[in-house]
């Protein structure tokens, strides 16, 4: 920490309404949830609301290809470049791959949880991502998921530090 600068915490710029999916849902209302609510990623918990995993795109979409096939060598494409959106609206993709459709979350999320404690700053939680790829954290405060910070947090926290708060192109606190 920077003598007389004072740093801005995860807690003053996460989101607190966390988006969260049972481990028990299937992946067809896993991703109907995530493209309703304009989220690639959430938080999954188990009955006692305790966080067990995350699920983004990416675990859906490397699923749907290890299990379909879908005519695709996974080595060879980033399933950063597969049509997301388009894989979960389209009803006779939905159907052709009914199969992906019900497989539940908890057996395709990522269980290596990435968090953060509310109280670290945000440069710590922008370091965290960098290092370890992710898009997102959770964000704990005593044992409890009270938040998630995603690397769009972060930017539009940095450009408020920037530019000191007179940036129009810095949404406000609370967007």
């Amino acid at each position: 920490r920077r003598r007389g600068v004072r740093m801005t915490r995860v807690i003053e710029v996460m989101t607190p309404a966390v988006i969260k999916i049972s481990k028990d849902a299937t992946l067809c209302e896993a991703t109907a949830l995530k493209s309703l609510k304009k989220v690639s990623g959430a938080p999954v918990v188990d009955s006692d609301d305790n966080l067990v995993g995350i699920l983004s795109e990416s675990d859906v979409l490397e699923f749907a290809v290890s299990k379909e096939g879908m005519g695709l060598d996974i080595g060879q494409v980033s399933v950063a470049s597969l049509p997301y959106d388009r894989l979960v609206r389209d009803e006779m993709l939905c159907k052709r791959y009914k199969g992906v459709g019900e497989a539940k979350v908890g057996d395709v999320m990522s269980t290596e949880i990435v968090s953060i404690d509310a109280d670290e700053s945000v440069e710590k939680a922008m370091e965290t991502m960098v290092r370890m790829g992710v898009n997102r954290l959770p964000v704990h405060k005593g044992g409890k998921l009270v938040g998630i910070i995603t690397r769009q947090d972060v930017l539009i926290a940095l450009c408020r530090k920037v530019s000191e708060g007179r940036s129009p192109y810095c949404p406000p606190p609370g967007r």
